[in-house]
């Protein structure tokens, strides 16, 4: 199947799965497949045009692929990411990384969240509303880190090149400016 024959959600998931490894490419441009050995002291996210070409995305990555192609087909789409929050100024490189960036896209009333960078969970889900799979989502990650409250955070873009500190920042950024917002 090709980009160009997508016509429905699942079309999306099989494009995935035939092109698309768990996988991150590094500033010296070696490639790292299912590891995350240096990953916060070398990753740098791909363009959509390099995740294609090289076949490799992390969660940051095949999410916005993902919302790509929902666009293509006309299919409302919201990325997010849960993670522990960390600081901004968090400089521990040697830390695991805590975070999944998930898509959640709305057909005739349903929610459906496509997930494909989590390998245990790959599939399609459906969902009533979007606090439901958000909550549902999120509560499988805390639960994964030990009980440790996560927030989950909307974000709208992925710029090529930038750090895994420069996108955690992105997405603090986000959720600062949707807390001045709740409470106006």
């Amino acid at each position: 199947m090709t980009i160009e024959n997508i016509k429905k959600i699942n079309d999306i998931l099989t494009i995935m799965d035939e092109n698309i490894t768990y996988g991150w490419v590094d500033i010296n441009g070696e490639k790292h497949v299912n590891e995350m050995k240096n990953f916060r002291r070398i990753y740098r996210t791909s363009s959509l045009e390099e995740t294609i070409k090289n076949g490799l995305g992390t969660c940051i990555e095949q999410v916005y692929l993902m919302k790509y192609l929902l666009d293509k087909i006309n299919v409302k789409s919201k990325m997010f990411c849960t993670r522990i929050y960390e600081p901004n100024d968090y400089e521990n490189m040697d830390a695991d990384e805590h975070m999944h960036c998930f898509i959640l896209c709305y057909i005739n009333d349903k929610v459906y969240h496509i997930e494909h960078p989590n390998f245990e969970r790959k599939g399609i889900y459906e969902f009533q509303t979007e606090d439901e799979a958000i909550k549902q989502i999120n509560d499988y990650y805390v639960n994964l880190s030990g009980k440790v409250a996560r927030p989950v955070t909307e974000f709208f873009e992925v710029k090529p090149q930038i750090t895994f500190k420069e996108f955690n920042n992105y997405i603090n950024e986000l959720d600062e400016l949707k807390t001045k917002i709740n409470k106006k």
